[in-house]
């Protein structure tokens, strides 16, 4: 059956829309953790930063739902553009990690102890904060990737160990990511406190270029 490209559109953005909603849950999940470690004089800035941080999510959401329905409206009524069903496709993509991915973005830095629950929570803190696209030490962040621990203690992506110092790369806007994660209360702020032996630091990028999976999706 022949889907027109409206509808193509209208699946694409739809499947955003979903991947936004579950990575904003597993976002919440880890920074719930992060609250029991926090101290009562900081609470009222963590606090401040999750509503602000909800509100940019919840804004993204319903533009994305606007979107579901323009898009599904020109597949009713036989407008839709190929070109919008290309982008979106091509955006998909880039999300599985199909192949390559270049452009600005910014590299994170972290060198000392770190878990692979933080490491998850700083992965989903780039994704709210708009990346595109996200790397651990060379090795792409997939829809499905998962990290662990290997022996020492050494962390894993995807069960591939990664040595420290960690380098994590995001495509993006460079601006707003480093803002997001540098600001006073934001999730570098937060990682001081649980790893103060460990040095962060986020530095603009004007071209980065990440592999695709080691392993594509089945």
């Amino acid at each position: 059956m022949t889907r027109s490209p409206g509808g193509i559109a209208a699946a694409a953005v739809a499947l955003l829309l979903g991947v936004l909603v579950a990575t904003h849950f597993g976002s919440q999940q880890a920074f719930s953790r992060g609250l029991q470690l926090e101290t009562p004089a900081s609470l009222t800035t963590v606090i401040a930063n999750l509503a602000e941080r909800n509100t940019a999510l919840r804004d993204e959401i319903f533009d994305l739902r606007v979107r579901v329905e323009l898009a599904q409206e020109a597949a009713q009524s036989g407008r839709g553009s190929l070109a919008e069903a290309e982008r979106q496709l091509t955006a998909l993509r880039i999300f599985a990690a199909e192949g390559p991915a270049r452009g600005p973005g910014v590299t994170v830095v972290v060198d000392g102890a770190f878990d692979e629950r933080a490491l998850a929570d700083l992965v989903n803190e780039l994704r709210n904060a708009g990346a595109e696209a996200v790397d651990v030490n060379r090795i792409r962040v997939g829809p499905r990737t998962w990290f662990g621990t290997g022996i020492d203690r050494v962390l894993t992506v995807d069960g591939a160990p990664v040595a420290g110092p960690l380098a994590v790369r995001a495509l993006g806007a460079p601006e707003v990511i480093r803002v997001a994660l540098t600001r006073t209360g934001g999730i570098l702020a937060q990682f001081g406190l649980f790893y103060p032996r460990t040095r962060f630091g986020a530095t603009s990028e004007s071209a980065l270029e990440l592999p695709a999976l080691t392993r594509p999706l089945p």
